[in-house]
């Protein structure tokens, strides 16, 4: 893992905020490379999905030989993967926290990349009864 993968991992879970009213940023212009900056807007917190923790993702599920049928998975996308790990990860800091913020989450690269596997493995049945 370089450092260019942490900070945009260490950026996009900060952005994660249970804070109502902050000014959602403005996505960034692709270029035919790249991928756009994702905001959302889920459960009162408003955060950004950066292009580079999506690529960081996807470059990731895409060297592992496992993966190389599960990435074409009908009902399955990146953005999807991402939402999914950032939903597990907004709920595992508020049940720390005891309250709806997840303001300086951390998480272990590993973590993540582990939790885009499971998003792929998993229909989204099983997804869905895990909350």
């Amino acid at each position: 893992m370089d450092n260019k993968f942490y900070q945009n991992l260490s950026a996009a879970l900060q952005n994660v905020s249970g804070a109502a009213g902050k000014a959602e940023p403005k996505p960034k212009q692709a270029s035919s490379k790249t991928k756009t900056d994702t905001p959302k807007t889920k459960g009162g917190a408003k955060y950004v999905i950066p292009a580079e923790f999506k690529q960081a993702i996807e470059d990731h599920l895409q060297g592992r030989a496992d993966m190389k049928e599960k990435l074409t998975k009908k009902g399955k996308s990146i953005d999807g993967c991402c939402d999914y790990i950032f939903d597990v990860m907004r709920r595992r800091a508020e049940k720390k926290r005891g309250g709806n913020s997840a303001v300086g989450l951390y998480a272990e690269p590993q973590e993540i990349f582990g939790l885009a596997v499971h998003y792929y493995d998993e229909t989204d049945e099983a997804l869905k009864a895990e909350k």
